[in-house]
């Protein structure tokens, strides 16, 4: 039987029928006979319709309402009770998932155009090559992972989605690696999710460790010759001349390697000084020709390696000589150095820094280089390489 209320009680006006022990008892418009508890307790009125279906059940909520009048329900009133408490139970456990959803949505870390534009920004100072290389990578991770939360990537699934590529392993390794990193630097991955955490870089490959890389110094004096394009010849003589790594050449063609002018010297005509990101500064000294080609980078800028390459590898096959790769020039230019090379210093004097660092009684000459060595104008290696063009420029600028 559906429970009356007080006030239901009121304003239906039960035509009452009689009385019993708890108060009294009117009939339903359906001719069932009703409970209804009428008692005054300590001041307050209390007027309760039953639910029971029998006296004697009446009788036992009588008792109830006895114990607690102020805390008595039907049992009706509790089974309702009952509905709300666990509706709003309910409803407590899924504002609670939805809150600990949109807090994982917030702290997922994705492999995605935005987080890679980032990581771009953040090593904005690496080489074309190397930037244009990762970002390629990691747009392949992004499609094999295809959005996926990579707190959520275990290790293996990584093997996995590496075993699809027959190629560039160590690369791909790399870039995730690396991209990784710079999110659980930047706190927006936590390193025990990361899920190129076990991953490790697989070393160089031994057979090209052991091939023999360099070429000798009439090979890069022919291709000289045979390029045809001032820039690229400029960037070949660079890197014969003074052994440079591409982001270098780079570098100078950006206007990041100043040039200082060294005046009245026969062999070296100028500087270039580099500031490294760890702080430290690199200063080479220039012979005439190599000023003169750096000069005309900063002034008219530089081919992209891959457009060097690209004239290189062109030049090697019409004049039948073999792949000259820029990268490997700088193992020639150690070979030249110790098989023919001249020391030439600013005053004609002057010994090894070895031989400094051994008096001072340094073990190593990194110490002597980095906290002595003050000489504005640094040794030079001389070669006996002759790079010429008939259409080369001649002379340098008098200012840099």
């Amino acid at each position: 039987m559906v429970p009356i209320f007080l006030n239901e009680v009121k304003r239906i006006m039960p035509n009452w029928t009689g009385t019993w022990a708890g108060g009294r008892t009117y009939q339903t418009k359906d001719g069932r006979k009703a409970w209804v508890i009428r008692k005054m307790v300590k001041g307050h009125r209390y007027q309760i319709a039953l639910d029971s279906e029998t006296e004697r059940q009446a009788l036992a909520q009588l008792a109830l309402f006895e114990q607690d009048p102020a805390s008595y329900k039907t049992p009706s009133q509790q089974r309702a009770e009952a509905r709300r408490q666990a509706q709003e139970a309910d409803e407590k456990v899924r504002l609670e998932a939805e809150a600990r959803r949109r807090q994982d949505e917030h702290e997922a870390a994705y492999l995605d155009a935005a987080s890679v534009a980032r990581f771009l920004e953040h090593i904005k100072d690496r080489t074309p090559k190397y930037k244009k290389d990762t970002r390629y990578y990691l747009s392949a991770w992004a499609d094999a992972l295809q959005g996926r939360d990579l707190r959520k990537v275990e290790p293996r699934e990584v093997l996995r989605l590496l075993a699809q590529w027959n190629t560039a392993e160590q690369k791909r390794i790399a870039a995730l690696k690396a991209f990784c990193s710079f999110l659980v630097k930047k706190g927006l991955l936590d390193p025990a999710q990361d899920p190129s955490r076990t991953l490790t870089v697989p070393a160089s490959r031994p057979e090209k460790a052991l091939r023999e890389k360099g070429y000798t110094m009439a090979t890069i004096e022919t291709l000289y010759r045979a390029l045809n394009d001032q820039g690229s010849r400029d960037v070949l003589l660079l890197h014969a001349k003074l052994g440079l790594h591409e982001s270098e050449v780079q570098r100078i063609a950006a206007g990041e390697g100043k040039l200082v002018l060294v005046p009245g010297h026969p062999v070296i005509s100028g500087t270039v000084k580099f500031v490294h990101k760890s702080g430290r500064v690199h200063t080479l000294s220039l012979d005439a020709q190599a000023l003169a080609a750096a000069q005309r980078l900063q002034t008219h800028g530089a081919p992209t390696p891959d457009q060097v390459r690209h004239r290189l590898r062109l030049a090697c096959e019409a004049h039948g000589l073999p792949r000259v790769k820029v990268g490997e020039l700088r193992h020639s230019f150690v070979a030249w150095s110790l098989e023919a090379g001249e020391a030439v210093t600013l005053s004609g004097n002057g010994v090894p820094l070895a031989l400094v660092a051994s008096v001072l009684g340094h073990t190593s000459t990194v110490t002597t280089k980095k906290f002595y060595d003050v000489s504005k104008v640094p040794s030079m290696i001389k070669l006996p390489l002759n790079l010429e063009h008939p259409e080369d420029p001649q002379g340098i600028k008098s200012a840099a």
